[in-house]
């Protein structure tokens, strides 16, 4: 970094190279009452003490990009402090949901989880009779052998992807019921 008078900026400059606008008062100061804390800082430090911020300092020295980018960031700062606006914290998807819809979908859920589980536990005993049935030299009826050759074990590890499936939706969906503000202990004051 150079002095106040080199030409690399710093981010702040000294107050004894600008010249105050007032006399330190903060009587004198003419500041909106509308405006944010930030905004209202800023505001008294340019016109009690003539502090620059970076951007300002850039764009004195020409560059107009700096001045675009701050306003950039600061409308990106102003959405995520009134992201409570767009979507309150005691609010949440699963209190949208009327109650019968909650229930229908865990009944669909553990339903379909069920029967995907119980499938698979068949389809897995009918593997290993048929594979039983290869190692022992025992014939099984034709039928039989076929339904599990063509039919079972083409849709065994597809039918575990379903089974894993129902599992990991039931599973999010009582995460988020558990995680719900309705369901959440808080105090009052």
């Amino acid at each position: 970094n150079e002095d106040d008078s080199g030409s690399t900026p710093r981010a702040l400059q000294s107050i004894d190279s600008a010249a105050p606008t007032t006399s330190g008062s903060s009587d004198n100061l003419d500041i909106d009452p509308n405006l944010s804390d930030e905004a209202r800082s800023k505001a008294i430090l340019r016109q009690k003490f003539g502090l620059k911020s970076f951007e300002e300092q850039q764009a004195d020295l020409g560059d107009y990009r700096a001045i675009q980018e701050a306003e950039k960031k600061a409308a990106q700062r102003d959405k995520l402090r009134n992201i409570e606006k767009l979507w309150p914290e005691d609010k949440d998807l699963v209190s949208m949901l009327p109650p019968s819809a909650v229930r229908g979908i865990d009944t669909f859920l553990k339903t379909g989880l069920g029967i995907t589980t119980v499938a698979f536990i068949t389809a897995g005993i009918l593997i290993t009779i048929e594979a039983g049935s290869k190692a022992t030299g025992y014939e099984l009826p034709l039928g039989l052998e076929e339904f599990v050759t063509n039919v079972v074990e083409p849709n065994f590890t597809p039918g575990l992807g379903v089974l894993l499936g129902f599992s990991v939706c039931l599973g999010v969906f009582t995460i988020s019921l558990g995680g719900s503000a309705a369901s959440s202990y808080r105090e009052d004051p």
